[in-house]
């Protein structure tokens, strides 16, 4: 059985993604968390813990910040929180995270989500094997090598099924430190309405400054509806809805999509033609599914 993994916004999403065939949520805090749609104040992790024990929703916390020296007794103290709250999975990026977490007897809680590197099974077995319980495989690659990944790999991994994808994150202030450049005093912080546009390109990339840097994304919107078939065939359990820039009707919708399409009770072309006529200003695509991103010299 498939697992759909949702981002939601409020405490109440967490009843309504669950009504709309949700399996697990992925929960962002302050400072730990980065790209979340929402963060929820540390003090209300028990009582969404509770929450989703009450709903039969597995509770996934983002532990995805890359730490440096100083902020790892912060880090202790968060793996210390999870711990007692018995949260179902971490996912962490930063290896620091895996380390302070076996410290704790928490390995096992582990999803290893580092954004483009997992692009092959034997890296995912190698994490697997290690001890954690997921991995999430790069997006960058195409289907063709996301099911072959699915059915050599011995555990469970993850792919992002739909949303706006992540292509670039940095520490520094770039838009800050740009409007200071040029002499403007615009308000760029936290500011989800920016994009950035290429000369030669009819898509916009919407580009976030918070207090964990600054994050582009890609021009497009992945939509997996003919896909998800194909996927979950090749043994691929875990999907992720991401509902970045949108609002908790965008995930809902898309949940009740995806079950049609599973159930057979709509086509999956059909589906994605009009979706894509839906949200014809996402730019919504198949992502880089039939798209290899990397050049492989011949000769």
């Amino acid at each position: 059985m498939p697992d759909f993994i949702v981002t939601p916004f409020t405490f109440e999403d967490l009843a309504k993604v669950k009504a709309h065939g949700a399996d697990s949520v992925l929960i962002g805090t302050p400072f730990f968390s980065v790209r979340c749609v929402h963060a929820f104040p540390v003090e209300e992790l028990h009582a969404i813990k509770k929450e989703c024990e009450r709903l039969s929703l597995r509770m996934y916390v983002a532990v995805n910040r890359f730490f440096v020296e100083e902020e790892l007794a912060a880090l202790r103290e968060h793996l210390h929180l999870l711990k007692e709250i018995d949260v179902d999975g971490i996912y962490y990026g930063d290896e620091c995270v895996l380390l302070e977490a076996e410290h704790f007897g928490l390995k096992q809680k582990l999803i290893y989500n580092p954004d483009t590197l997992i692009t092959n099974h034997s890296d995912v077995q190698y994490y697997l094997d290690e001890g954690i319980q997921m991995v999430t495989i790069s997006k960058e690659i195409t289907l063709q090598e996301m099911c072959e990944i699915g059915r050599l790999t011995d555990g469970e991994c993850e792919v992002i099924l739909h949303g706006r994808l992540n292509m670039m994150h940095s520490k520094r202030n770039l838009l800050s430190s740009y409007m200071s450049f040029i002499g403007k005093n615009e308000q760029v912080r936290d500011n989800y309405d920016l994009y950035l546009m290429e000369e030669n390109r009819d898509e916009h990339m919407p580009i976030v400054e918070d207090e964990t840097g600054t994050h582009v994304f890609t021009g497009f919107t992945l939509a997996s509806f003919e896909e998800i078939q194909e996927l979950l065939q090749s043994g691929i359990r875990h999907f992720r809805i991401d509902g970045m820039f949108h609002d908790i009707a965008y995930v809902l919708e898309a949940l009740d999509l995806y079950h049609a399409i599973l159930n057979k009770e709509k086509d999956a072309k059909e589906v994605f033609a009009a979706y894509a006529k839906k949200y014809e200003k996402d730019h919504v695509t198949h992502g880089f599914y039939y798209t290899k991103t990397s050049k492989v010299k011949e000769g």
